[in-house]
């Protein structure tokens, strides 16, 4: 019974995710807002620009469905130039807000995903969300 909770919960969070992409409500006013700096990726990342936010989320959303992604995954995904997907999760990473892991089943892929630290972060803003009804 508590599996199906959560997976019905994460369903909702990718629902949220998703319509935040579409209509473009995760701008700097709720980042602001939603995550008040307590820990230092966060609070260097609030202002960050819209692509980055695109690919945060972009990770995010796949965090949550347990698909890992690739660098291609990540560009193809957003639509966002190769070479700023590059640079934005260079940024990222140096930021501990993403880790990058080698694929077990073939080493030669990188995968990417959330740091823990900020995985919990931004699942709990999700979670305020989804009880706020926003």
């Amino acid at each position: 019974m508590k599996e199906f909770s959560k997976s019905n919960n994460n369903d909702r969070k990718i629902k949220l995710i998703n319509r935040r992409i579409k209509n473009r409500t995760f701008q700097k006013e709720s980042i602001c807002r939603c995550f008040p700096g307590k820990i230092e990726s966060v609070q260097k990342i609030r202002n960050a620009n819209d692509k980055t936010w695109d690919v945060i989320l972009f990770i995010a959303l796949n965090n949550y469905s347990a698909m890992p992604v690739t660098l291609s995954d990540v560009y193809l995904g957003t639509g966002l130039p190769k070479r700023t997907v590059i640079r934005v999760l260079k940024k990222l990473e140096n930021l501990n807000v993403i880790e990058r892991t080698t694929d077990r089943r073939d080493g030669r892929v990188t995968r990417i995903g959330l740091s823990d630290c900020f995985a919990a972060e931004i699942d709990d803003h999700f979670q305020d969300c989804l009880n706020e009804g926003i």
